[in-house]
C-alpha cells in the first residue's frame, strides 16, 4: 500500500512547486482589461456633437450582456430624424445596425454605427455607413 501512494506524493509535490512559481501577469494582466473595458459605461444619454448642422440630437443606449440597444433623435437643420437600433459591445466599441422611423428627405432608411468610448470615457466616437455613404459620428456623454 505504501508503494503506491509513492507516485501521487511525488506528483503533488512536482504540482505544488510547479504552481508556486508559476507567474500568470500575462493571463491575468489581459483578464483586468477586459474587465476594466466592460466595467467602463456605455449604456445611459448621450449628445449629438457631430457639428452645428445637427441640433436637438439626443441618443440613448441600453445594454444587456455584450447587446446593445439604441433610440437616436436628432434635427437636421431644423428637421427632425428619428431612428433605432441593436448590436454588440466588444470591449469599448459598439456596433449597431440601425433602422430609421422617421426619415429626411434623400436620407437612406438603414445604416450601421460604429462607436468606440473615448479613453476619458466622455465621447463616443465613430462613423455611419449607410447606402454606400460613411460619415462621421461623435456624441458626448449626458449626466454621470
Amino acid at each position: 500500500m505504501r508503494k503506491a501512494f509513492r507516485p501521487i506524493f511525488i506528483f503533488l509535490a512536482l504540482n505544488s512547486a510547479f504552481l508556486s512559481n508559476a507567474d500568470d501577469s500575462a493571463v491575468s494582466s489581459f483578464t483586468n482589461s477586459n474587465e476594466k473595458a466592460s466595467e467602463r459605461r456605455i449604456a445611459g444619454l448621450w449628445h449629438d456633437v457631430n457639428n452645428s448642422n445637427f441640433s436637438n440630437g439626443h441618443l440613448i443606449i441600453s445594454q444587456q450582456g455584450n447587446q446593445v440597444f439604441t433610440a437616436h433623435y436628432l434635427e437636421f437643420k431644423g428637421t427632425p430624424f428619428v431612428e433605432h437600433g441593436n448590436g454588440v459591445r466588444e470591449q469599448d466599441t459598439i456596433t449597431v445596425e440601425v433602422k430609421v422611423t422617421q426619415q429626411i428627405p434623400g436620407w437612406t432608411t438603414e445604416g450601421i454605427h460604429t462607436l468606440t468610448l473615448s479613453d476619458d470615457g466622455q465621447y463616443l466616437i465613430g462613423e455611419y455607413a449607410s447606402g454606400g455613404s460613411k460619415g462621421p459620428l461623435k456624441f458626448k456623454k449626458a449626466g454621470k
